[in-house]
């Protein structure tokens, strides 16, 4: 949808947009955003569970292809400097194409997945050397051999500067921030975070994306990972947005049309080169050969970077402008059919979807539990007499004072903006048999009650309130108890969690 509207929108058909260099490079914060929020999901020990064998995968992939597009460029004609820049082009794959297809088919986790995470991680890394390489191709072999030595060196020290101090001072600052409550400055330290560790692995020759990701790796176990992730979501989404429309607007229509032969033949090309080195690669590292396909598919297309190094050989007169462009149409037609080869791969390897829907096991393995918005002296209380009734309560809480107060008492609580349904989903709530909500703000409470009956119709929900008032809005919104403070609110609150849940929503 996003890239047709970019086909549209862009300056080879409407021209609403004449420019796209400018909008590019604000979309690539989108691809930023996603791979901090892929982070969040993925502490070190998880990604230490991917094991070797997958990032062998990676590492496979990408000197397997290249080889096998520099032989073909050469047999073409192309000198073996502008070989190696077109092989690296086309090999590295759409971080964001890849990942986002994932996250909506909730396939981040599956085996196929995890596998495809790891070569785009690979990728990323890559990128910096095979970068450095193009700006000092054509010089002696012993400057390439000192600026990749360098290069090397620049990035091990911006990975462990970034993680020595994310662990050391990143994450104590998070503390006293969300002790205040104050979601706007909680906002805007995460996008702080996000920035200047993108900044600082650009700066190393690495991609801003890897940085982000480090940095949502460091955040991935702190209680603060489910309202970093629902803070950082509005920008992940527009930002991603705008970057498929970017690729659709980089389809030149009437060019494609006039270069039709030439444009099919590499695309095709390279879709069939690039799924069968990673199947067989995946096959020969014991992958089972369904899945081995599939994430040859998914890898098929090629990426976002490829125009940095198409850009960066014209730069230095190793290819000529019009075959860059050919190429840079290619890369983004590639691109474009991924979410095609995606979906024809599910289609056809029917071991896959039902492979698809494994999962590794979360830290939030939870589903009859009660949520308990709000874990004040009254949200305590009902967690602590529906652990003695058998329950299970999950808190949720933005004041790091009541988040503390409930992990002294042995609950769980995460910290969080109940207010955000992105929150409420990341504690669980679609799996919960209830939700309470236990605010002392009536008037947040009416904007959370109200908010889980819509998004939940069907969810059990109950509320406190300090008077009658409250509780009759709390009513009209969609709670379906309500405990009035002065009569015994804890206990009514259990007593209600264990009434049925409505059948329809209200009207």
């Amino acid at each position: 949808g996003y890239i047709g509207a970019g086909v549209v929108l862009g300056p080879h058909a409407l021209g609403l947009v004449e420019r796209i260099d400018s909008a590019r490079a604000l979309a690539e914060f989108g691809v930023v955003f996603l791979l901090f929020t892929v982070g969040l999901e993925l502490p070190l020990d998880r990604l230490r569970a991917l094991g070797a064998g997958k990032f062998a995968l990676g590492l496979l992939q990408i000197l397997l292809t290249m080889t096998v597009f520099s032989a073909a460029g050469i047999a073409f004609g192309l000198s073996p400097q502008a070989a190696f820049v077109v092989s690296a082009a086309l090999t590295l794959s759409s971080t964001a194409m890849v990942l986002q297809l994932l996250a909506e088919r909730g396939e981040l986790t599956s085996q196929a997945g995890r596998s495809a995470f790891a070569v785009l991680l690979v990728q990323d890394i890559a990128v910096g050397p095979l970068l450095v390489v193009t700006l000092v191709l054509g010089g002696a072999p012993e400057a390439i051999a000192e600026a990749l030595f360098w290069s090397v060196l620049k990035a091990l020290a911006a990975v462990v500067g970034i993680l020595a101090i994310g662990r050391w001072a990143v994450r104590p600052i998070y503390g006293p921030i969300s002790e205040g409550g104050q979601i706007e400055t909680f906002t805007a330290l995460t996008l702080l975070i996000v920035l200047a560790t993108g900044l600082a692995t650009e700066l190393a020759g690495l991609s801003m994306a890897f940085g982000a990701f480090l940095a949502g790796m460091l955040l991935a176990d702190t209680r603060h990972r489910h309202q970093v992730a629902a803070v950082i979501q509005p920008f992940r989404g527009l930002l991603l947005g705008l970057f498929f429309m970017t690729v659709g607007m980089a389809i030149d229509t009437a060019g494609v049309i006039a270069r039709a032969g030439a444009l099919a033949a590499i695309v095709v090309g390279l879709l069939i080169v690039k799924t069968a080195v990673a199947a067989a690669i995946g096959a020969a590292l014991g992958m089972p050969r369904g899945r081995a396909v599939y994430v040859g598919l998914l890898l098929a297309g090629s990426g976002e970077f490829g125009f940095v190094l198409l850009g960066a050989a014209v730069g230095r007169s190793l290819l000529e402008g019009p075959d860059a462009q050919l190429l840079g149409m290619a890369v983004t037609l590639s691109m474009a059919a991924t979410p095609l080869l995606a979906f024809a791969g599910r289609r056809a390897l029917p071991d896959i979807a039902q492979e698809s829907g494994e999962r590794v096991e979360t830290a939030e393995p939870h589903s009859g539990h009660v949520v308990v918005a709000g874990f004040g002296r009254a949200g305590r209380e009902c967690a602590a007499q529906l652990r003695e009734t058998g329950k299970l309560p999950v808190g949720i809480d933005i004041h790091a004072d009541n988040i503390a107060a409930g992990r002294r008492l042995g609950f769980e609580v995460f910290h969080g903006d109940a207010a955000r349904p992105e929150v409420l989903e990341s504690a669980g709530v679609e799996n919960a048999s209830a939700v309470v909500v236990a605010f002392n703000d009536p008037k947040r409470a009416v904007t959370i009650v109200g908010q889980l009956r819509y998004i939940f119709p069907r969810l059990r929900i109950v509320a406190r309130a300090h008077d009658e008032h409250w509780a009759e809005e709390l009513r009209r919104v969609g709670a379906d108890t309500v405990a009035v403070e002065l009569q015994g609110v804890s206990q009514q609150l259990v007593a209600a969690v264990d009434e049925p849940a409505p059948d329809a929503p209200p009207q």
